[in-house]
């Protein structure tokens, strides 16, 4: 699938430009999804992969947003790769995979009141599958990028959801998800605290606004409920729905080894 790659080379990375990596249905048509890849250059070791989920409600959104973009470009000049994934928006029930299809009600049935419940439908699922997909494709394509089988996992609103759903609820599902070492939450949460296992072995890191009305904190306050020492929530009253920065005018040096110093602590 791989083919020939559209690449960009800056003096610190490699970037490689909407790289095909799975086939999926959507309604009626079969689509290729893409990410895009940020390789550091001149590492002595392999570097860890930062996995990044754009937000949008499940909607909307692109996985070649500034955020994106920004995120790509810094953390790759501290030496971590990165890959922003599109996902299928507008998931629907005919559009989640056959292997899981049949547990869905169960799993459905475990979730709580914690985020509205229109973020936690078939098309937060269909988005997971994505997610699981891209992460075992990572590991199959590790030697032709160079990364580590080190990773971390992170998202923006519907991209936290999807970074939750992954780390917590995929393999209820019986999705077969690669281990991964962190979880980097900006607006998400997760709304089926059956699902969370205190003894897993990574941890979680949540940027959120106490009185945030798109994606509430409740979902993340049980998750820093349940997990404890590993996670750290940082709630501001400042913070803006989806940002990276914890409050405006946080300087982007002090958001980027916030992020950093996070994905070092998770592969260290």
């Amino acid at each position: 699938m791989l083919g020939t790659l559209n690449k960009t080379e800056l003096e610190y990375c490699t970037i490689y430009n909407d790289v095909p990596y799975v086939c999926a249905s959507l309604g009626d048509k079969e689509i290729t999804l893409h990410s895009t890849i940020y390789l550091p250059k001149e590492c002595k070791l392999k570097p860890p992969l930062f996995v990044w989920f754009h937000g949008g409600a499940f909607k909307f959104g692109s996985h070649n947003q500034k955020m994106a973009k920004r995120l790509g470009r810094r953390l790759s000049q501290k030496g971590i790769a990165v890959a922003s994934v599109q996902y299928r928006l507008h998931g629907k029930a005919e559009d989640v995979s056959d292997k899981i299809a049949s547990q869905i009600d169960e799993y459905q049935n475990n979730r709580e009141n914690l985020i509205r419940p229109g973020l936690c439908e078939f098309r937060s699922i269909v988005a997971m599958e994505d997610g699981v997909s891209f992460l075992g494709w990572a590991s199959d394509v590790a030697d032709r990028f160079g990364w580590s089988e080190k990773r971390v996992i992170g998202g923006s609103s519907a991209g936290g959801i999807t970074a939750c759903n992954i780390a917590f609820g995929a393999r209820q599902l019986g999705l077969n998800a690669p281990f991964i070492h962190g979880v980097f939450s900006c607006s998400g949460g997760y709304s089926y605290p059956r699902y969370v296992d205190p003894s897993d072995n990574f941890s979680v890191l949540a940027l959120h606004n106490p009185n945030e009305t798109r994606v509430s904190v409740d979902g993340v306050r049980m998750l820093k409920k349940k997990l404890g020492g590993k996670m750290e929530l940082l709630e501001s009253e400042a913070h803006i729905h989806g940002h990276c920065e914890l409050s405006p005018g946080e300087p982007k040096w002090q958001t980027y080894e916030r992020i950093e110093r996070f994905v070092n602590k998770c592969v260290n």
